[in-house]
């Protein structure tokens, strides 16, 4: 018998598709998650043969594991791996709960990622080193140290830095300081918790950010890629108006950007893993950003599959059933992410926009994010042109 376990299967909800496909080419498919049974998906519940609650947080300061809460979580995966087989595969495809699925993967002897190797795929400090030994630009950057260090650095870097976790998502304790007195206040009100990374802001008016998503395969080679390029960088989005971003069609993808992706790839050392490597591209320049060993958030997966014409979800699992995939894209089309929020007057309401566009927004949902907006549409288009303008109208 074949057994993979998913930690927290129920979030993000559209990942209760990777338990679907994996059951369909064999699998047992088995879930460990701090929700209760009647609250998950009823087509998710179909597709885990058992399902254990157990208490996840078992974290503390710096993300670090709490020993006696992990041992809850732990014996509940050893009960899972007496009862059904050892575990094949074990992945939450949540940056959370990395360190967690590592942690379990060493204690119990489950292939994958390890806390030994984990620090370059979650610490942004590390990720740098791991950039460079690709040969890919980043600005200069260092752990946070002390006040007087940050001012010295902020004062090298010209008046202009960004300061965020060393291991943290998300741009929620992103600050950009251009002063003394925003650093000193910054560092004052810091989460004492938490150790904090910075690095000179990269601007100019025709910086790009793009991102670099796929998954590997057991010889570290993608099994595809595909490139995606945003209106601003997440930290401006919180600030302004909600994420919009869509892919690049095979062809429009520049050279240095695709070359830098697969030089990043390599150096980070990923097999039968998603990956989302993030960069800034400025004066035909790509900068190193970041990388998540995960799935590409939120509804990504989703317009990968409308853009490209397959099933990412489908791809993955028959990687793990040991498939050796040869992957012929059926398509190359123009997939976008596009949302709204509550307060704002907008020239036409929804039902306005389906019936206008119902033939090109192949997807819409509700949302509950500051970055994502309170309600997304998917916009498939064949052209830029035309993606351009249909998003221009979703947000008029």
């Amino acid at each position: 018998m074949r057994t993979f376990i998913a930690v927290s299967p129920q979030y993000p909800p559209r990942l209760r598709f990777f338990v679907n496909r994996l059951k369909a080419h064999g699998f047992t498919v088995l879930g460990v998650g701090d929700a209760d049974w009647d609250s998950l998906d009823e087509g998710l519940r179909a597709d885990l043969t058992e399902y254990c609650r157990a208490d996840l947080a078992c974290y503390c300061g710096n993300e670090e594991l709490d020993p006696g809460r992990y041992a809850g979580v732990r014996s509940t995966v050893e009960y899972l791996g007496n009862k059904y087989g050892k575990p094949e595969y074990l992945e939450s495809f949540n940056e959370w709960w990395l360190p967690l699925d590592a942690a379990l993967r060493r204690d119990l002897d489950i292939p994958g990622l390890t806390p030994d190797v984990l620090a370059r795929l979650v610490r942004k400090s590390v990720m740098k080193e791991c950039f460079r030994r690709a040969g890919v630009t980043v600005v200069e950057g260092a752990v946070v140290t002390g006040l007087p260090e940050m001012l010295a650095f902020l004062d090298k870097c010209g008046g202009d830095i960004v300061v965020k976790p060393d291991r943290g998502v998300g741009a929620s304790d992103t600050h950009r300081l251009r002063s003394a007195a925003e650093a000193e206040a910054f560092y004052a009100s810091r989460n004492l918790a938490f150790p904090y990374y910075m690095e000179k802001f990269i601007g100019g008016k025709d910086r790009e950010l793009f991102s670099f998503d796929g998954f590997t395969g057991a010889d570290g080679e993608p099994v595809f890629f595909t490139c995606h390029h945003y209106n601003d960088g997440i930290m401006e989005v919180v600030g302004g108006n909600p994420l919009s971003y869509y892919n690049l069609r095979a062809g429009e993808i520049p050279p240095d950007l695709k070359a830098a992706g697969m030089a990043a790839l390599k150096a980070f050392g990923l097999k039968k893993n998603f990956f989302h490597i993030e960069f800034f591209r400025v004066g035909g320049v790509c900068f190193g950003l970041e990388i998540n060993a995960r799935p590409p958030g939120v509804l990504t997966v989703d317009m990968i599959n409308h853009s490209k014409g397959i099933d990412c979800w489908d791809l993955y699992a028959r990687m793990c059933a040991g498939e050796k995939l040869d992957v012929k894209l059926p398509q190359d089309k123009v997939c976008a992410y596009a949302a709204r929020v509550f307060d704002r007057p907008y020239r036409l309401s929804h039902d306005e926009l389906l019936a206008r566009y119902g033939k090109e927004i192949v997807f819409h949902v509700p949302m509950d994010s500051k970055v994502m907006g309170d309600y997304a549409y998917l916009v498939l288009t064949g052209t830029q042109e035309r993606r351009a303008e249909i998003l221009g109208q979703i947000a008029a």
